[in-house]
């Protein structure tokens, strides 16, 4: 419990030893606040834990390791300038007999053993800077099972990783669970969720709605599990009018450089069409984020151009792009769309302040802030708890969708929509997804990044794929796998079977 709030609720959960389980739920359903109560890191309120047939109290994460339980968390937590063996013995290094000197040899002798055992394609003395995301990932997995666990938790393993890293990595799961070890996999995506597990159990609002067998159930039994409703899965991108030739944005031979000088951006080309969604698929971390924020004001180019129906915005601030006609979703709601303190009317209108709608002689119309509020919660279906409360004390799904109501309903004609659906239920992606291909639909222009390959394929007229900052490649979604498209995600480009350098 959380004040009065109670995020799980007199939960069963059974684990049979050497299965994988999956647990899903919407978000905010209590999953990460159950796996956090079994790791150590919160404490119940009441109820049991049972290891093993022994009730466990487990104070720490350290306490859970010592049983046998790890877990490996969303966002790594390695040290990229230090080699694979270092991180994985990190606070469990091997000392020389009788000294407080690290036995080297000894430190790669014992993660090399470590990895040849469970078959990882690593290289015990690679700095982790160096590695992929995917090889990071096994990392973190070999820092728990050189402490013996036997229960390995991971929470959403594939939400960075190319098609590619994802087959390795369930082969790496499965091996593992050959080894006799119990793998818990907290997880949205249901088709990993059927491809990988042995049994399902669904959360809602705190409370296990179901648990069943995988050979037993579906994609969609899940989702409705889920959401309490039929949902549609797949994306219908019936495309009702052709891309204009006509160009609304483009962007030509983009570069910049970040804080530290290491240049992010190189040599960026593309357009966007009138009526068109242009996708930019790639690992995170291969220049999407530095693009966006160029694009929207928050950075600047170091050489080249944007331009919007043929005017130059290069560098141009937000609020100025604003009034040009360019509406934005961030890639963090709370850190550059919403404020979450501030009441979900005023949020509303945030960034819209000029509005003579809402904003005359430099006094703010309350009744008009109020009425517009109500307009898009209506016509946007957000759910709120408390109409005058924070927009913090939103769901992840309601709160994207008052940032979606207010950028759409300023008449843009051209969207920028930074991961759109991060973090958000299957029921409210749905919604934002449908949102996304209506203003296309109505000759508009839409930019997608977005590192859901399903998302990409599903809303895109043309992708892009983007790596070390660099384009490696143009496909079109009704022409091309995901297998294709993560090659070009890991920069291997088309028809050269060569890597990007970087």
């Amino acid at each position: 419990m959380f004040g009065d709030f109670v995020a799980n609720d007199h939960i069963d959960l059974a684990v049979r030893e050497n299965e994988i389980k999956c647990i899903v739920g919407e978000n905010g359903a209590g999953k990460s606040t159950l796996m956090n109560m079994l790791y150590g890191m919160l404490q119940p309120t009441s109820g049991k834990i049972i290891l093993r047939g022994e009730e466990t109290h487990f104070k720490s994460p350290a306490d859970a390791i010592s049983h046998g339980l790890g877990m490996v968390h969303q966002h790594f937590k390695l040290v990229p300038s230090l080699t694979v063996y270092e991180n994985v013995l990190l606070g469990a290094e091997i000392l020389r007999k009788g000294t407080c000197l690290i036995d080297t040899q000894e430190e790669i002798k014992a993660v090399s053993d470590l990895i040849e055992k469970y078959k990882f394609d690593l290289d015990a003395c690679a700095k982790v800077e160096d590695i992929s995301v995917g090889s990071r990932q096994c990392v973190e997995i070999l820092k728990m099972l050189y402490r013996n666990v036997d229960v390995l938790i991971m929470d959403e393993p594939t939400a960075v990783l190319t098609p590619q890293e994802v087959d390795k990595l369930f082969d790496n799961l499965r091996e593992l669970q050959r080894q006799g070890k119990t793998i818990i996999v907290i997880t949205h995506k249901l088709r990993e969720v059927m491809e990988l597990s042995d049994s399902v159990t669904v959360i809602k609002h705190g409370k296990v709605v179901g648990s069943i067998a995988t050979k037993d159930t579906s994609q969609e039994q899940l989702a409705q599990m889920m959401v309490g409703r039929e949902v549609v899965l797949t994306v219908h991108n019936d495309v009702t009018t052709s891309p204009s030739k006509n160009v609304c944005f483009s962007v030509k031979n983009l570069s910049t450089i970040n804080e530290y000088g290491k240049e992010v951006l190189h040599d960026v080309s593309f357009d966007v069409h009138e009526g068109e969604v242009l996708g930019i698929a790639g690992v995170e971390g291969n220049g999407q984020t530095e693009l966006v924020k160029v694009l929207t004001g928050l950075m600047t180019t170091t050489s080249g151009s944007v331009t919007l129906d043929g005017k130059d915005i290069t560098n141009q601030w937000p609020d100025s792009l604003r009034s040009e006609g360019i509406a934005i979703i961030p890639e963090d709601r709370f850190e550059d769309g919403l404020c979450s303190t501030m009441s979900v009317a005023d949020n509303c209108i945030a960034g819209h302040h000029g509005d003579p709608t809402v904003c005359k002689h430099g006094l703010l119309n309350r009744k008009a802030i109020l009425a517009r509020r109500d307009a898009l919660l209506s016509k946007y279906d957000i759910r709120v708890g408390d109409i005058d409360g924070a927009v913090g004390a939103l769901s992840g799904g309601n709160a994207q969708k008052v940032i979606i109501a207010r950028e759409l309903e300023s008449s843009p004609k051209f969207l920028i929509a930074c991961q759109p659906t991060r973090g958000v239920d299957i029921g409210a992606t749905e919604s934002i997804h449908e949102e996304i291909l209506r203003f296309r639909n109505n000759g508009n222009a839409v930019l997608l990044i977005s590192s859901e390959l399903t998302e990409i394929l599903g809303l895109s007229d043309r992708i892009i794929v983007m790596c070390k900052g660099q384009i490696t490649g143009e496909v079109s979604p009704r022409d091309t796998t995901s297998t294709e498209l993560g090659l070009l995600m890991a920069g291997i480009k088309q028809g050269e079977g060569e890597k990007v350098e970087g």
